[in-house]
């Protein structure tokens, strides 16, 4: 797989956004979730599943990774996270990509989905739904600092985080944590009902959100749910190895015609 040289970023006024690519063939965006960054993905073993398939766009959200950490509450407003994917995928010159995203970076698929449509080939969103979500826990955990916040992930993950994925959550920026979180998720009203792409959702059955995502399946078309056996929400960005598959199958059905 070929690999992009290192530390690419894009401005976002002014915010600076760091990206990776990684491999060939149709362009696929991976957004992480809260707390984690690009890295994330390599260890949970996506990278290695689905690098060789597609062309990985990777991005460290802002507030994240090696991207700009803002300290206001408003610079994470949702329209500037949207803002932000499509200012990369504007730099590399691209129409329409794929999109996977995890949590935070599913709730950015979503505000794609609802301003952008169509630069969307495709979604896989996993631990998401768009009915607005209380975000009190989050402000709390973090409010304890990064090494209390770091072992709360452990201990959602059933105590498998990794050495490294530990130190990664260590070291986030904990004010721009806190301003990514300061405000509650708003619902996207009516996005079922917009013009949508095929999408594919994922949820762990012992995720606490499970019936909101399925609420959202049964309401969105073109939608296929994948439900992961005894996992909740931070154990399913793990279970690459069985999701990998299905979401390969849910790309491959919508990829981007070679003329295009």
């Amino acid at each position: 797989m070929k690999r992009s040289l290192p530390m690419p970023y894009v401005v976002n006024h002014p915010v600076k956004i760091h990206f990776q690519q990684i491999g060939e063939g149709p362009p696929l965006v991976l957004q992480h979730g809260f707390s984690d960054s690009i890295s994330g993905w390599y260890e949970a073993g996506w990278v290695k599943r689905l690098g060789r398939h597609f062309r990985l766009i990777m991005i460290d959200a802002r507030g994240h990774g090696f991207s700009d950490k803002p300290h206001s509450p408003t610079a994470y407003e949702l329209g500037h996270r949207v803002a932000d994917i499509l200012t990369v995928i504007d730099t590399l010159g691209l129409e329409r990509v794929h999109y996977l995203g995890y949590s935070m970076g599913g709730w950015i698929g979503l505000g794609l989905a609802d301003t952008a449509p169509h630069r969307l080939l495709s979604m896989a969103l996993g631990g998401i739904h768009p009915y607005g979500q209380d975000m009190s826990h989050y402000r709390t955990g973090v409010a304890g600092g990064m090494s209390r916040w770091a072992r709360l992930v452990q201990q959602a993950a059933g105590g498998h985080m990794t050495d490294s994925g530990l130190r990664r959550i260590q070291a986030n920026d904990p004010q721009a944590l806190a301003a990514a979180v300061a405000y509650d998720r708003p619902a996207l009203a009516g996005i079922a009902n917009k013009r949508h792409c095929p999408c594919l959702l994922f949820v762990g059955e012992n995720d606490p959100l499970l019936p909101q995502v399925e609420r959202f399946s049964s309401e969105l078309p073109e939608t296929r749910l994948v439900r992961i056996d005894n996992a909740d929400h931070v154990q399913t960005f793990y279970a690459a190895e069985r999701l990998a598959p299905a979401i390969l199958a849910h790309i491959k059905r919508n990829e981007l015609p070679a003329s295009v």
